[in-house]
């Protein structure tokens, strides 16, 4: 897990460690299909695929994955010259203007729409390339409506272009509530989302309507990303799920714990619990202890403070196991540091969102008045690491907004950089 949250902490601009470019397009066709067939069985699906529900994403999100263009190497390089800023050549638009493509864009913005979406079995099983190639789909969809977001703002139509990435950041809450592995990469199309939103602010003259109504979408509409709290929740009944659905997996937890058990009495008592009984004595720790995780991730703490609290959670865990004492079942869920891990992407995510949101309003007084403000303007979104305005900084027609503190996990000062068209 700390692999995939160092994954998704660094994650590049296209995410290439769960893109599958030269994946075989039958056998996604085959995944795909499955999935589809799946989630039509889930309680409160249709009955048919020809007839599919009207409110379920997950159909729409699988038929636009289906419909959807392959593309070789060459154009993915193409690709990835457009999302670092280069104008997009001829290769790029011949993709983007295929029919297929359009019909993919369409579905997939047609699913960001929907407010439920019932992925059915998929993302809950075990089977962890099965979830992988799922998000690995999503992400394929995610990259590009950001493709097609910054072709639409270098030709001008710039509400349209914000529209992609808000729609990016609607199919990132469509797997925010999938467990920790979804969340995590629900989060970094958020962050996917937030990138294409500054360039796309840097590179237009600024406009009082579209920005207002930018504005509204963000703040109001979508809000913030969302705390681990929930997905962490989530996992850990899918863990309790998956032994009840493996027995001998829990056979061989069960067996670990008594190894460790010096007293007979207490080996006894173990030996006599039931499989059901065990795994409910797990629940309890294990709720018990991630509501303490979430009351401080979720409190009004600065995040230095969040930190420290977190790392007393994790000694005091430490020092309580005791496997000679009944109650002592082993806490069954995310290391404490996997924790601090993601509260640190969530945070640096919030601050993403807080900056652009700042940056909104700072280009909405600039169209307003003409000039940048010389001093931050007050009541803003905050600097969600300190608590505090973020740094302002005018350098010459531009601006700058800047983090008041470092992040522990790396020890970086960052800062968020705005063009203004004149």
């Amino acid at each position: 897990m700390k692999d995939l949250a160092l994954f998704v902490k660094c994650d590049s601009r296209f995410g290439r460690g769960f893109i599958m470019r030269n994946a075989n397009h039958n056998s996604r066709n085959m995944i795909w299909s499955i999935c589809v067939i799946l989630v039509l069985w889930a309680p409160g699906a249709c009955a048919a695929v020809s007839s599919p529900s009207p409110d379920n994403a997950a159909l729409l999100y699988y038929q636009a994955s289906l419909r959807r263009p392959e593309f070789d190497d060459d154009t993915f390089l193409h690709f990835d010259s457009v999302l670092r800023g280069a104008q997009p050549d001829e290769e790029v638009r011949e993709y983007l203007n295929m029919v297929e493509t359009r019909e993919t864009l369409s579905i997939a913005e047609a699913a960001t729409k929907i407010l439920d979406c019932s992925w059915g079995i998929v993302l809950r099983a075990r089977n962890g390339s099965s979830l992988n190639t799922v998000l690995a789909q999503l992400r394929q969809l995610a990259f590009l409506l950001e493709v097609d977001a910054r072709t639409l703002a270098f030709d001008g139509d710039y509400r349209a272009a914000f529209d992609r990435c808000l729609s990016i950041r609607r199919l990132a809450h469509h797997i925010a509530d999938e467990g920790i592995i979804g969340y995590l990469v629900s989060l970094s199309l958020h962050g996917r989302a937030f990138r294409c939103i500054q360039h796309i602010l840097s590179s237009m003259s600024p406009d009082a309507d579209t920005l207002t109504w930018l504005q509204a979408q963000l703040g109001t509409v979508q809000g913030a990303p969302p705390s681990p709290g929930r997905a962490m929740e989530i996992t850990l009944d899918d863990i309790l799920e998956f032994y009840r659905m493996y027995p001998a997996s829990l056979a061989e937890w069960r067996e670990n714990i008594l190894e460790r058990i010096e007293d007979e009495n207490v080996r006894q008592e173990f030996l006599n619990l039931t499989d059901e009984e065990f795994l409910d004595r797990v629940r309890i720790s294990s709720e018990s202890f991630l509501a303490s995780l979430n009351r401080v991730i979720g409190g009004d703490m600065p995040y230095l403070q969040k930190n420290v609290e977190l790392q007393v959670l994790k000694e005091e865990r430490a020092d309580h196991v005791d496997y000679n004492k009944p109650a002592d079942i082993p806490y069954l869920g995310d290391d404490v540091d996997d924790v601090i891990g993601y509260h640190d992407i969530y945070v640096g995510h919030l601050t993403s969102f807080n900056a652009i949101r700042a940056a909104i309003e700072i280009y909405i007084m600039k169209a307003e008045t003409g000039q940048l403000p010389e001093i931050l303007p007050p009541h803003l979104p905050e600097d969600p690491f300190s608590g505090q305005d973020f740094e302002y900084e005018v350098t010459g027609q531009d601006f700058v907004l800047r983090r008041r503190e470092k992040t522990i996990g790396n020890n970086k000062l960052w800062e968020y950089e705005f063009v203004v068209v004149q």
